[in-house]
């Protein structure tokens, strides 16, 4: 090979490596957030157990997806998906679900439990971290209002559960949790799912 074709050579394979690391970084959130969609819809408007993540704020929506990559947060299928993402890809699909518009679960819901979930959350403090109806204040506690009561009270189970991890952010929602029995923890999701 003469000179001038290897000096070709060279220069082709010095701009195909800097060429990578601007494909790697240039994320197609859309595309990336569009496997969400079995589960939680296609913009993030869950329509069944699993919840509704649309308009949720971006560093929650992170913070949860990172959790669960590093096994931080209990899960039963989130933390096999979350680890096939990179930080990169998280970061997109947390602005894309954020950037969207919230949409309530449709759900039927028992009046009478979300009363006794309403008399719960101001008796136990709960508003101090997620507002007087389940709007949370900080961008770092997730929106509960409107949510998918189902889901609400498995969450809360879970963080009842003394096995299973949850986020150190979350952690005083432990004891919290623990102190409620089943049908107290149901009354606080219909209160949440309630909530518009």
């Amino acid at each position: 090979m003469n000179t001038r074709n290897l000096l070709r050579l060279f220069t082709a394979a010095a701009l195909l490596l800097a060429a990578v690391p601007a494909m790697a970084g240039d994320v197609d959130a859309a595309m990336v957030s569009n496997t969400c969609a079995g589960c939680h819809g296609t913009h993030g408007e869950s329509v069944g157990a699993a919840p509704v993540i649309a308009g949720m704020s971006e560093p929650y929506l992170k913070s949860a997806m990172m959790d669960y990559k590093e096994g931080t947060r209990y899960s039963t299928i989130m933390g096999r998906i979350a680890r096939g993402y990179s930080d990169e890809e998280i970061e997109a699909m947390a602005g894309f679900f954020a950037a969207q518009t919230w949409t309530p679960g449709k759900q039927e819901l028992d009046a009478e439990l979300a009363g006794k979930g309403g008399a719960l959350h101001a008796d136990k403090g709960c508003a101090m971290c997620h507002g007087p109806v389940g709007t949370a204040p900080s961008p770092t506690v997730p929106n509960l209002a409107g949510q998918f009561a189902e889901y609400l009270y498995y969450q809360m189970r879970d963080y009842a559960n003394p096995h299973a991890a949850i986020p150190t952010t979350a952690m005083v929602m432990r004891p919290m949790c623990q102190n409620l029995s089943d049908e107290e923890l149901m009354s606080l999701a219909h209160f949440y799912a309630s909530q518009q």
